[in-house]
């Protein structure tokens, strides 16, 4: 509220800025005017009305250069010599031809400065997805080339680490089909499941989905849709969906600025613990930046907890 406040204090302070600026220019011109007496007296009694109408409408936006128009008009016509016509006819001919032709001359500057503006927006807009483009290419070769080196290892067959970098990449596609153009928005993590695990399960009576609409970070998107993809493969080769009746359980929560995830196993194989943490434990645990993730192998399948902030943590005082 008290920054509502503010901004709009400080929206009405410019816009008295521009007000003021727009007197102070219709005032020169009124004092130039003066000055032209003596030098063509009784003559040419717009000539300085109009660059100040123009100088409003560069400087000042279109408010305040109406202001300026209206009173040009009013003092020049006031300066004009009806002599040999009716002077009624004259004031009122004057000040509609100023205001003509002023105004045309405001209406060209207005759109031109509005055009401008949207063409430095659009480039700043345009300048701002390249860089994150930029930045989001660099961190998926990263990405990339860090599954092809702890994937391709000697000892495995070629099939096996064939469809385990095919796979990876293809989460990897996948979530950035669901970015927007500069990433910043991230993805929404059911459209993420829907991609990722819904695809794999063996029978949609296997799956179970439950929690409300979730927006994932940005730089999370990625990695969340990594881990979605460890845990159905993992889930299709040996956990759950490797028998005849499985069942995964997904269900997340949103409070507080931070998502609750839970994947959960049921009714699948007895599964052993590993002796040592492969690439998918590793990157489970440790591709998600600034939440906690908890992996555990239960007596009848996989549970894996993941608590993720959705919005930047305050800094710190």
């Amino acid at each position: 509220m008290d920054q509502m406040q503010s901004q709009a204090n400080t929206a009405l302070r410019q816009r008295a800025r521009r007000y003021a600026l727009a007197l102070l220019i219709f005032a020169a011109a009124f004092a130039l005017r003066f000055l032209v007496d003596y030098i063509v007296p009784d003559r040419l009694p717009f000539i300085t009305f109009f660059p100040a109408v123009l100088a409003a409408a560069y400087y000042c936006g279109l408010g305040p250069s109406i202001l300026v128009l209206v009173l040009s008009a009013i003092a020049g016509t006031v300066w004009s010599d009806p002599t040999g016509v009716s002077p009624a006819t004259f004031y009122v001919a004057s000040f509609l031809l100023f205001v003509a032709l002023a105004g045309v001359n405001v209406a060209l500057v207005h759109y031109l400065m509005t055009t401008l503006a949207e063409l430095r927006a659009r480039d700043q807009q345009l300048a701002m997805i390249n860089r994150e483009l930029k930045h989001r290419i660099k961190n998926l070769f990263s990405i990339a080339n860090s599954i092809c080196l702890q994937t391709i290892k000697p000892g495995r067959s070629t099939e096996e680490m064939s469809k385990g970098v095919t796979g990876r990449i293809m989460a990897i596609a996948a979530a950035q089909d669901l970015l927007t153009g500069t990433g910043s928005d991230g993805a929404d993590l059911r459209e993420l499941v829907a991609s990722l695990v819904t695809t794999l399960a063996p029978d949609p009576s296997r799956l179970k989905v439950e929690g409300p609409k979730a927006q994932l970070p940005g730089d999370a998107t990625t990695p969340f849709a990594l881990i979605l993809h460890e845990l159905a493969t993992n889930a299709l080769k040996y956990g759950a969906w490797s028998t005849g009746s499985g069942l995964v359980k997904l269900r997340w929560t949103t409070a507080n600025g931070t998502l609750d995830f839970r994947w959960r196993e049921h009714d699948g194989p007895t599964i052993a613990p590993p002796m040592r943490d492969g690439l998918g434990r590793t990157l489970i645990r440790s591709s998600l930046p600034g939440a906690t993730v908890t992996h555990d192998l239960k007596a009848d399948g996989l549970e894996c907890e993941i608590s993720l902030p959705l919005t930047p943590s305050p800094p710190a005082a």
